[in-house]
């Protein structure tokens, strides 16, 4: 899948949804949405646990650190987030 994403042309789009258990374990899922011969598709691309603090600067570490590993860092233009606007702009200093 990472081959994939790395030699997609079209855009690459990227949601993501924390949340914390019961059993106060915070987590974070980054799932990928894009175009492949025309037709949408959506993938999950990984489910982690956010180990420290369930903060914005965790979590934007979290998603920048499953684009590393999937090799498509550099696929990111420009981040939108429907969040608090503290998220976004921690988000933002990890790619400055």
């Amino acid at each position: 899948m990472a081959k994939m994403l790395q030699e997609h042309e079209g855009k690459l789009n990227f949601t993501t949804d924390a949340w914390t258990s019961s059993n106060h374990k915070a987590f974070v899922a980054v799932t990928v949405h894009f175009k492949l011969n025309g037709k949408p598709v959506c993938m999950m691309l990984d489910l982690v646990e956010v180990v420290t603090l369930h903060s914005g600067m965790n979590l934007a570490a979290a998603f920048a650190q499953i684009l590393s590993e999937f090799g498509i860092s550099d696929k990111v233009r420009k981040p939108i987030y429907r969040t608090k606007q503290q998220y976004s702009h921690r988000l933002h200093r990890l790619w400055a």
